[in-house]
């Protein structure tokens, strides 16, 4: 939960201005199909079941217990399968308008519950069942996931800021520099991060990337209270700045609050400008980003076909 759910929420929102759309749809369109065989699982798991001369109750994982008579045992059938812990015996029971499997290494009196089916069924070959309202949750499941998943790609389109790839012009900003900070992932020395006091909400950014010269001293030189120039594209200005020109959807929720710095000057510290050329932002590539999306329409797609292949039971 704290994975695929809570930590992607967490780090769009957090500290955003917008929230930040870049990671968190397409992480948790992924996800998403971690779920859906786990909430199968947990719709099928037995959590209790209780024998009586007259019947029995089962009661699967998030419903309730239900009473059943002998009566309405169809068959029963066992197989092995092969987990983390190792192989186990499987007992599905088949009823005339539900199912329900017994694990061996979830019941300490597996074979007793065996014995008790075996006594009032008759053992029949293996056989893929899904009652109706599973399967129609199933289906809801994977169509919710497959318009979110379209979303996505829409909003890949949506986010692109279609300009060309020409030299940005820079404009200048100068300010005093509260803080500096280095963008090292996993010990990796990627760029350098300015804070400005007139603009807290923004980072404004130096790629190592875009620089011949090293950036890694620029921690110890800048110095920190006094006034430093930023060189940064005079779209970034219009928009987030000065706030004569609207932000686009990429924007707004694609790193908002990233600015990107071509030039960094402050006197008798650091004079060093970019020596690559300033390329207006385009936020997203939507041809990579549909192409992975559209794998994962794929796999919806399949998911639909081996639910379709399973007998409906009726429930009704």
């Amino acid at each position: 939960m704290t994975a695929t759910v809570v930590l992607p929420v967490f780090i769009a929102v957090a500290g955003q201005l917008y929230p930040d759309l870049s990671f968190a749809p397409f992480y948790g369109a992924a996800c998403a199909f971690l779920w859906i065989p786990y909430l199968t699982e947990c719709w099928r798991l037995t959590t209790t079941i209780t024998l009586t001369d007259q019947g029995f109750s089962v009661r699967k994982l998030a419903q309730r217990p239900r009473q059943f008579r002998c009566s309405g045992i169809i068959a029963y059938n066992e197989r092995r399968e092969v987990g983390r812990g190792g192989s186990f015996l499987v007992l599905t029971v088949y009823l005339r308008n539900d199912f329900f499997i017994v694990k061996s290494n979830a019941f300490p009196d597996y074979e007793r519950i065996k014995a008790y089916f075996s006594q009032v069924s008759e053992s029949i070959p293996y056989q893929k069942v899904v009652t109706r309202p599973e399967r129609n949750r199933l289906r809801w499941l994977l169509s919710g996931l497959a318009l979110f998943i379209v979303a996505n790609i829409v909003f890949g389109y949506l986010a692109h800021n279609h300009v060309d790839h020409t030299k940005a012009r820079l404009t200048a900003v100068t300010d005093v520099v509260d803080r500096v900070t280095e963008n090292r992932p996993k010990g990796n020395f990627k760029g350098v991060y300015f804070r400005l006091r007139r603009w807290p909400e923004l980072n404004f950014y130096a790629s190592r990337r875009a620089y011949t010269l090293s950036l890694q001293p620029l921690k110890q030189v800048v110095r920190i209270n006094q006034p430093i120039t930023l060189l940064i594209p005079d779209s970034e200005f219009r928009k987030k700045i000065a706030y004569t020109e609207p932000l686009t959807i990429g924007d707004k929720y694609i790193n908002y609050s990233l600015v990107s710095v071509y030039g960094i000057y402050q006197e008798h510290a650091v004079r060093i400008q970019a020596a690559g050329p300033a390329l207006e932002p385009t936020r997203t590539n939507p041809l990579f980003r549909t192409i992975l999306l559209v794998f994962l329409l794929l796999v919806c797609w399949a998911g639909w076909v081996y639910v379709d292949q399973h007998k409906v039971i009726r429930t009704d």
